[in-house]
């Protein structure tokens, strides 16, 4: 079988039309590269590691390409060796992530202003706001949240995180913002047995909900770039900022190491200065 006949058979396995356009452009390069490099056509039943990181060194050194276009072209390759019943352990160009900003008080007030109601779903969303930036949770942390996690009164409250990352329990405090909007959604009475937080069927929001949610939220108070992880990030910086140490933060993001927390340190010139008066 020719090469041609393998990528096209290949190709026709998959479901997605704008995969199999984006794998067909990848490894027509890697055919062409191949054919240039070694004078021949490649078979890719006897395809190399060796082979393909060549060929990812020159996508990097003389293409020039993105860390992500790098790994799409290798995901093409890895996906073709699949299809042929083989594995190729290739890693591509590491991805740098742009670092998530806090959002500044002013904005996270614009935030929250933005979901103010007196119905039952503005009420809602302030509660799941407040969960994410004044108590660090993931999105995946709040839908999967029943009303038997909470204790609340009037001086403290807790929530109990169960089954989050790493299928790790953690109970996480609640300050008075997060107590009372919690309180005043539970009034409702929306919640159900398998969910606090609700759609307007009954039926748990998914984590994509809260994500649209929150965007929606945003473009509402002309804030930009906010998500979910946004709100996490904030609580962090904030709680940083306020003196709490790494390892009790940690403790409250579910973090399992102290190196994932310091992602949270982001040190000023003013805290530099206060940092060196007096020493």
């Amino acid at each position: 079988m020719t090469p041609e006949n393998t990528l096209t058979d290949f190709l026709d396995t998959l479901s997605s039309p704008r995969t199999q356009a984006s794998y067909r452009a990848a490894l027509e390069e890697f055919c062409t590269w191949y054919r240039q490099t070694n004078g021949a056509e490649p078979d890719f039943k006897l395809l190399t590691t060796v082979e393909v990181r060549d060929y990812s060194a020159w996508l990097q050194t003389t293409r020039r390409l993105s860390p992500a276009t790098i790994n799409l072209h290798l995901a093409a390759i890895r996906s073709l060796e699949r299809y042929l019943g083989r594995t190729l352990r290739v890693r591509g160009p590491k991805q740098v992530q742009p670092p998530v900003q806090a959002l500044s008080p002013r904005d996270l007030g614009r935030l929250l202003a933005a979901a103010e109601g007196e119905d039952w779903i503005s009420l809602r969303n302030t509660a799941m706001l407040n969960l994410m930036a004044r108590a660090g949770l993931r999105v995946g942390e709040v839908t999967a949240l029943r009303a038997d996690d909470l204790e609340i009164n009037q001086r403290s409250g807790w929530v109990t995180i169960r089954g989050g990352k790493g299928n790790k329990t953690r109970r996480v405090p609640l300050n008075v913002e997060v107590r009372a909007a919690l309180a005043a959604y539970l009034k409702t009475g929306r919640s159900s047995p398998d969910a606090l937080f609700t759609s307007k069927t009954g039926q748990p929001l998914s984590n994509r909900d809260v994500q649209r949610l929150v965007a929606d939220l945003a473009r509402r108070a002309g804030v930009q770039n906010v998500s979910p992880h946004t709100l996490r990030h904030t609580f962090a910086t904030r709680a940083v900022e306020k003196g709490v140490d790494l390892a009790t933060l940690s403790a409250m993001l579910g973090h399992s190491r102290l190196e994932t927390t310091g992602r949270y340190l982001h040190p000023t010139a003013e805290r530099m200065q206060e940092a060196v008066e007096g020493i």
